[in-house]
């Protein structure tokens, strides 16, 4: 039997409208995060506000491991695009980075279907 931890989680997709993945996550300005249950479906608990880490096209190495932190409550971070080094400060964190742009519906269905293929190997 899995745990709680392994079939509730969030996810924080960066969004502008709250409907697409359509923000870069160095850009993003806020992000959308969703509780998800394997068993029952998801629903969105919180619409976060965030300082951009991306400065046209430069980063400060101390805002990228503030933002990482932003997200330690979080399994997964979605966005359109994610640069190598905010994946690196993720992952760091323990936190699984996605590029999936299009509707967020898409996007965590594929995430549901991603960690229920994670838990079948636990």
């Amino acid at each position: 039997m899995a745990d709680e931890d392994s079939y509730k989680y969030r996810i924080a997709i960066a969004s502008s409208d709250g409907e697409t993945v359509n923000r870069h996550y160095g850009r993003a300005d806020k992000f959308f995060i969703y509780l998800v249950d394997d068993e029952e479906g998801y629903s969105l608990i919180e619409e976060r506000k965030v300082e951009p880490v991306c400065h046209d096209g430069s980063h400060m190495i101390s805002d990228m491991e503030k933002s990482a932190v932003r997200f330690t409550d979080c399994k997964y971070v979605i966005a359109a695009k994610i640069g190598a080094g905010a994946n690196q400060h993720l992952v760091v964190k323990g936190i699984t980075c996605m590029e999936l742009p299009g509707s967020i519906d898409d996007a965590v269905t594929k995430v549901w279907k991603y960690n229920r293929i994670q838990n079948l190997f636990k």
